[in-house]
């Protein structure tokens, strides 16, 4: 996680150090009695040498509060949250600092947040910030219920189409098929899919309806409409998409791809020819032009399944070859519209 994050909620948390130990006991000591810096460093420093992690809050670049994040029973996937903020935080104001707690840890799955926010200035005692309040809330988040990337999954015959959009839910980022395992699977789509029930511990859990799928930001519920269609035969998707990042060369594969038309075919050493017209070298070049179509974050959209080997078999499908041959079959047999 970034010392400073810029977050949609409005708050930001800003990583403590002990050369903050001033900064720290300026803010605390409008609601505590005096302690001596030495004394305020010792009893951070013991949290911080035990594994802790310490972060202002800060809104509008104010300091507000503290959160003091720990591991318990030093769990990969779980964290404990001790918050302490002068106002109450708004439960989008909470989410955004699991969100930011989270960070780019993709093992990390949950996060709890015991929440006080009754601090008095003038008091008479000294209390121990970082013991437990009996009085404090708490307040669960999940990794997928905080992402600023929403995800929708269809199901159909091969499992689930877990739709990816980018963190302003204005395009889709990326398709993924999910089918017997999660080989393959951003982490993101992963935790989804178990948060949502249709991923147990045996593996994934056919034929279920997205039970998010009522509450769908707009471009998911376009995605799921165009991609419905598709299924159901004669309609080429039309979605708002991200051209995906990649090598020079893996994106000048991906943009001949788009270019291939609805129920026509093309083979790996034609893609290399276009991308390269000199015979002799184009020919060297249909391994790597499979492999960047392996790479494809955008299947159906960039419609590598129309791509197929010199001898026209249907070879190299991220989502399997029955896959291929199961959209190939749903476009080729469609002859068009009766007039």
């Amino acid at each position: 996680m970034n010392q400073y994050s810029d977050d949609p909620s409005g708050v930001q948390l800003k990583r403590f150090y002990l050369k903050d130990i001033q900064h720290f006991r300026d803010f605390i000591e409008q609601y505590h009695s005096p302690r001596s810096l030495a004394a305020w460093r010792r009893l951070v420093k013991g949290r911080l040498d035990a594994g802790e992690q310490m972060f202002f809050v800060l809104k509008e670049n104010e300091i507000v509060g503290g959160v003091d994040v720990a591991a318990p029973f030093d769990s990969l996937t779980w964290r404990m949250a001790r918050v302490w903020t002068k106002e109450p935080l708004t439960r989008e104001e909470l989410q955004g600092l699991a969100r930011q707690i989270i960070g780019d840890d993709e093992v990390l799955y949950r996060v709890d947040l015991l929440c006080s926010s009754h601090f008095r200035k003038n008091m008479s005692y000294v209390r121990d910030i970082f013991d437990i309040d009996l009085e404090a809330t708490l307040n669960t988040f999940f990794a997928p219920e905080v992402s600023l990337r929403h995800v929708g999954f269809i199901p159909w015959d091969y499992g689930y189409l877990a739709i990816v959009t980018t963190p302003d839910c204005e395009k889709i980022e990326s398709i993924q098929f999910f089918r017997k395992g999660t080989a393959g699977l951003t982490t993101l789509v992963k935790q989804t899919a178990y948060f949502r029930g249709l991923l147990g511990f045996n593996g994934i859990i056919p034929g279920k309806e997205d039970p998010a799928m009522d509450e769908e930001c707009e471009i998911l519920k376009l995605a799921r409409q165009e991609l419905n269609r598709y299924l159901e035969g004669g309609h080429e998707p039309s979605i708002p998409y991200v051209f995906p990042e990649g090598t020079e060369f893996q994106q000048r594969v991906w943009q001949k791809t788009l270019e291939i038309p609805f129920g026509v075919v093309r083979t790996y050493a034609e893609i290399a020819e276009q991308i390269q017209p000199d015979k002799e070298k184009s020919g060297q070049l249909a391994r790597a032009v499979g492999r960047a179509l392996a790479a494809n974050p955008l299947p159906i959209i960039i419609p590598c399944h129309r791509v197929i080997g010199a001898n026209r078999e249907l070879v190299g499908f991220g989502g399997g070859v029955d896959m291929k041959d199961y959209l190939l079959q749903l476009e080729m047999w469609y002859a068009g519209p009766v007039s």
